[in-house]
């Protein structure tokens, strides 16, 4: 059929151009017609016969080569447009032309425009070279034969053109389908070649819808890419050349798994693949599998493991059969190459103090249908890791236990990293509480030591929950008349702020107090700066007294605090006076003093009201117990009764604390 079909379009091609030579006739392909034309002109020194056809795209394929330099190629190969693009201008109809290129060569070119009629409707430009190396002029009889046979050898490459480019068929719709129906990646590859015919790269033309390339790009990043671009690996691993081959010879290439790297940033990808190019027409099919793609899932798995210190375990119960990730291995420190460990072996890798707890989860698990989370030690090993371990139970349609999942995650780094912080959170807490008790320290009197009549014991404790400094204050010192000024208050509120407001009115008791004001007067002084105080919402209490060494008295004045304790002859009781309002709550307060003989060896506490109050107990329990405290401490210096005090009352932790004890001495 093919025979009748190309005898029929040289027909045609002769009926144009004048009577064909009969073995141009024969002649079945373009290979077969340069052969024969070379054949005839090879004798005459010629070197190279190139026939070739520039299609409707603009690009130029060769149909046949032949010739002693240049190995035969198959036909229908794609080379560059500017290796021939100045013969399309010289050729509205047949046209003979004689050339001498920069190395001397001598070279003939037939050239002609050729109007197709079937498959499709297309101008092509056909082309017949022949080449002579650099020598004599050839003989005018030589000369004039040699075109003929040029021109007889056109016009049957006009008549091979007549039956449709094979790269028509390439383009064919039914190409797309078969190319598809490969499972497999697969493309169609045709030759670039240079000006010497050498081919230099191989340009996919079409792939199906499998084809990607190591990293994955879909057809579309591949498709009119050269294939040492798409694969640039290919060169030095020796497949493009291979290829090539396969153009030449026609014989398949096939090569099985392999180790493949692609060079990339300046690092080489690597991949396991295989590959197989067939010749069609004057490309290539090739196809290609990567089969790592199994092995570099697992590697993705194992490197996700390996950097989240993440595994996976799974105990078949009813095979006995049990599977472990590495992740698993190296988290519990066993040996990758022995076998897994099955459930009833676990608990010696676990830590003996957190068995009860791994039990405990198992005995959970077994019993409900919920996922369990809990986290255990593990040991033997180098240091002891911390394992979070989530496992769920596997039933089958009627209930059985079937099966054991679980995710061991090695959370150990996290637990180091717990730890030192609350390392720094503990030691910033200790240095902001040395500050703090410094700062509490510039603003309060040296506590203890002795006065003229007094012996002086001082206990000062902040809230737990603030920054150790706060509301609650005390003074005691000599003025210019030889009284003692002794006091103590309680600033609403904790932290700086308190501290402020507790700086300023113990300023303005030194200030107050050295004017020889009593104490209902200091105290009427002090509700006035509190009530124009900058600061919103101010209160405070305070118990103001003055002792006198001479006749051993305290004169003193209460406002809104607690009252002070005297203990005399082992008893202890309350001293009485108005209670007095808050500072900060009304102009008019009305402060009283009241006066108060003392004896040698009385005691007098006075506090503030973190001492006593509780939101668990009522005031007069704990009131009670202050007592009882104080009586049973008068023992003891004082600087033991406090002690006592402070135990027997157990301070709150919710508020600051300030406590002083008057020793009367004789």
């Amino acid at each position: 059929m093919r025979n009748r079909l190309v005898g029929a379009a040289c027909d045609r091609a002769a009926g144009s151009f004048g009577p064909t030579p009969a073995r141009t006739d024969t002649a079945h392909s373009p290979v077969r017609l340069a052969q024969l034309l070379y054949d005839r002109v090879g004798p005459w020194g010629a070197t190279t016969v190139l026939l070739a056809i520039i299609d409707g795209e603009g690009g130029l394929r060769m149909s046949g080569v032949a010739g002693a330099p240049t190995q035969a190629v198959s036909d229908w190969s794609r080379i560059p447009l500017r290796c021939l693009f100045p013969l399309t201008r010289l050729a509205p109809k047949e046209r003979l032309l004689w050339l001498d290129d920069d190395s001397g060569d001598r070279i003939l070119i037939w050239v002609t425009t050729w109007h197709t009629s079937a498959p499709v409707d297309d101008t092509l430009v056909c082309v017949v070279t022949v080449t002579w190396p650099k020598g004599p002029a050839l003989e005018p009889a030589v000369a004039g034969r040699a075109a003929e046979l040029a021109g007889d050898t056109g016009r049957a490459l006009c008549g091979l053109a007549e039956l449709a480019l094979p790269g028509d068929e390439f383009a064919a719709p039914w190409l797309a389908a078969v190319l598809n129906a490969i499972p497999i990646p697969a493309a169609l590859v045709f030759p670039v070649r240079d000006k010497r015919l050498q081919v230099v790269e191989l340009r996919i033309e079409r792939c199906n819808t499998h084809a990607t390339d190591v990293l994955g790009r879909a057809p579309d990043h591949i498709t009119g890419r050269g294939l040492l671009t798409a694969f640039p690996g290919l060169a030095a691993a020796g497949i493009f050349g291979a290829f090539v081959g396969v153009l030449e010879t026609g014989v398949p290439f096939e090569q099985g798994p392999f180790a493949y790297e692609e060079p990339m940033s300046g690092v080489r990808y690597p991949a396991v693949m295989s590959l197989r190019a067939q010749r069609v027409g004057g490309g290539l099919l090739v196809s290609w599998q990567f089969h790592d793609e199994q092995a570099r899932m697992a590697g993705r798995i194992d490197d996700a493991e390996r950097l989240v210190g993440l595994g996976w375990a799974e105990w078949n119960l009813v095979t006995g059969e049990t599977t472990w990730s590495r992740g698993v291995y190296d988290i519990l420190s066993v040996d990758p190459e022995s076998d897994p460990l099955p459930l009833d072996a676990l608990p010696r890798y676990v830590h003996e103090d957190d068995r009860p707890a791994a039990a405990e989860a198992t005995r959970t698990l077994a019993a409900g249908t919920e996922t369990v989370t809990f986290e255990v030690r593990t040991v033997p090993a180098a240091r002891i890791r911390h394992a979070r371990i989530t496992a769920e139970l596997v039933r089958d349609s009627l209930g059985n236990m079937i099966a054991v999942h679980g995710v061991v995650q090695d959370v150990s780094a996290t637990r180091r990293i717990e730890a030192a912080l609350e390392a720094s959170r503990q030691e910033a807490e200790r240095q902001r509480q040395h500050r703090a008790e410094e700062l509490q320290l510039a603003l309060l009197p040296k506590p203890g030591g002795r006065l003229p009549g007094l012996r002086i014991a001082v206990r000062y404790r902040p809230a737990e929950d603030c920054a150790r400094v706060g509301g609650d204050w005390f003074e005691a010192a000599p003025l210019p008349d030889g009284r003692i000024l002794i006091a103590i208050g309680d600033v609403s509120g904790h932290g700086l702020r308190a501290a402020a407001s507790m700086a300023r009115l113990r300023n303005a008791l030194l200030g107050i107090a050295h004017t020889g004001a009593d104490a209902a007067g200091i105290l009427d002084c002090l509700n006035l700066v509190t009530l124009n105080s900058q600061e919103s919402a101010v209160m405070a209490t305070s118990v103001v007294g003055h002792f006198d060494p001479g006749n051993r008295t305290l004169a003193w004045a209460r406002g809104g605090h607690p009252p002070p304790v005297l203990v005399r002859d082992g008893r202890a009781r309350e001293l009485r006076n108005a209670e007095g309002t808050s500072l900060g709550a009304v102009t008019e307060a009305g402060y009283r003093v009241v006066t108060t003989r003392l004896r040698p060896g009385d005691r007098v506490i006075l506090y503030t009201d973190g001492l006593v109050e509780r939101r668990d107990a009522p005031w007069s329990r704990r009131m009670a117990l202050l007592r009882d405290a104080a009586r049973r401490g008068a023992a003891g210096d004082p600087e033991e009764h406090l002690d006592t005090l402070l135990s027997a009352l157990d301070t709150n932790p919710e508020d600051d604390t300030c406590v002083i004890l008057l020793h009367v001495e004789d």
